[in-house]
């Protein structure tokens, strides 16, 4: 089957990239070929796809493959990632023990929020979310935030993915159309930070903000949501924000 090959083929090429070591960091096309057991054939129709998507590169008069620079951004993605969770774990469960609803920290993926971390409630009945879940970007907090920040020229690539996919009516006030959401994106830019009343679900508050990296760039959100009648949007939001403002320092923005 078609997609079996495409497993396989896909499996072969990172099973080339691992070949790359501190030991061993240059390989020639029958090296490579020789050590994965691959024909010459495939093996360099692997390599072509892997060098024209920036992660392999050859040099001098004997060809050799070693990694290019492109890998250096993935370990980036990764090393950012790690320093968000850990700089922000104190500062959400100080937010977690203030309030005692869900703390969420959230990315985009697409048209998807994708949740890197959860705190959960302390009260007994609990949000049915979990980190890796993802929820469509334009009813929750965290997806709107992000995308609210985004470079012009992106945001609309991505709205115009969700008018593809379509609005969906996850709560009784979930956005209809390209421009309300546009209208809560410019809102939220504003003031900073977004509130979201029965948007992903009804009967549910969230409100989320900004955490900014070192180079000015928004990565990440923070959430805080519970039901609409343990809400508290004044001091929550004021709480939220600051918890936000502090990841953002301790990632090195400066304010």
């Amino acid at each position: 089957m078609a997609g079996d090959y495409t497993i396989h083929t896909v499996q072969n090429a990172l099973q080339i990239l691992r070949l790359f070591t501190m030991d061993k960091r240059e390989w020639t096309l029958s090296e490579i070929a020789r050590e994965k057991n691959m024909s010459i054939s495939t093996t360099k129709r692997l390599l072509h796809t892997l060098e024209k998507y920036g992660y392999i590169t050859r040099y001098g008069e004997s060809k050799k493959y070693k990694l290019s620079l492109s890998i250096l951004s993935l370990s980036g993605i990764v090393t950012t990632t790690m320093e968000l969770h850990s700089e922000a774990q104190p500062i959400l469960t100080k937010l977690l023990h203030a309030y005692g609803e869900a703390i969420h920290i959230g990315i985009l993926e697409g048209t998807k929020i994708v949740y890197l971390n959860k705190l959960e409630s302390l009260y007994p009945v609990r949000l049915a979310s979990f980190i890796g879940k993802n929820n469509p970007v334009y009813c929750s907090g965290c997806g709107k935030v992000l995308l609210a920040f985004k470079e012009q020229k992106e945001q609309e690539k991505i709205i115009q993915a969700i008018e593809r996919e379509g609005y969906d009516p996850y709560g009784s006030k979930t956005v209809k159309n390209t421009k309300e959401l546009k209208d809560k994106l410019n809102r939220i830019k504003k003031q900073g930070y977004d509130l979201c009343i029965d948007e992903l679900s009804t009967g549910i508050t969230s409100i989320a903000a900004p955490i900014y990296d070192y180079d000015e760039s928004v990565i990440a959100a923070i959430s805080i949501t519970g039901p609409n009648n343990r809400t508290d949007i004044p001091k929550m939001t004021e709480g939220l924000v600051k918890a936000a403002k502090e990841v953002s320092n301790r990632l090195g923005y400066m304010y």
